[in-house]
């Protein structure tokens, strides 16, 4: 999985650069991407969680603690920059985050547990774009950085089980993208991501989060060059 982290890595800074030598830079002048722009998205995420799940089954069966639900889907808030300096092309700056939490479960008076789950993403995307009128087809991959701050707390018992990892993410996109002549933009989208702790600190804890995620975005120009 690390190789296939290098080579997507290295086939991202070839296409980046095969583009930028093909295009120039400019806009059409009936309108397009702007140059800057300030996004902010919110996905929903369907990912499994089974590493995380048996890390707190483990813990919960070795300190006599009651089961937990497990981890579910999620909602998360995305906001950053995009700069598309040609035609076709742009990169999105990406950073993000979620917030997820359970309520008690089991009769009242007996040992009860709530979840808990953060994360926050920091990464970035290439997207390529070509203009086939005020509705576009895009799409892209980039890398990203996930902390992962997942917590279970018990009624009865004092204290809190808590996992914190770091992963390395892949993910990839597609989707479709209104451009107004102002140069804001709407977009629909889905994707793939796959995360994984590249470097654990255990070896017995090793984490990967992956699945599907859908969403909505807003840009909103900073710059236009048309």
């Amino acid at each position: 999985m690390k190789n296939l982290y290098c080579s997507l890595i290295v086939f991202l800074f070839f296409t980046v650069q095969t583009g930028n030598a093909q295009q120039k830079p400019g806009r059409d002048s009936k309108g397009g991407i702007p140059t800057l722009s300030f996004f902010l998205a919110g996905d929903y995420f369907s990912p499994k969680l089974t590493d995380v799940d048996a890390i707190f089954q483990t813990i919960e069966k070795n300190y006599s603690l009651p089961a937990g639900t497990d981890f579910k889907n999620y909602y998360s808030v995305l906001t950053g920059f995009r700069f598309a300096p040609v035609q076709q092309q742009s990169v999105q700056i990406e950073f993000g985050g979620s917030l997820s939490r359970s309520e008690p479960i089991g009769v009242l008076g007996d040992n009860r547990s709530a979840s808990f789950m953060q994360l926050y993403y920091t990464g970035a995307t290439y997207l390529f774009n070509p203009p086939v009128g005020p509705i576009n087809i895009f799409v892209g991959g980039g890398l990203g950085y996930v902390w992962l701050n997942a917590q279970r707390s018990y009624a009865e018992q004092p204290g809190v089980a808590r996992i914190n990892a770091g992963l390395t993410q892949l993910h990839g996109i597609g989707g479709v993208e209104y451009v107004h002549p102002t140069g804001v933009t709407f977009s629909l989208e889905g994707g793939y991501s796959y995360a994984i702790t590249l470097f654990p600190q255990r070896s017995d804890i090793d984490y990967t989060i992956k699945g599907f995620t859908a969403g909505i975005k807003l840009g909103v120009p900073i710059v236009k060059t048309f």
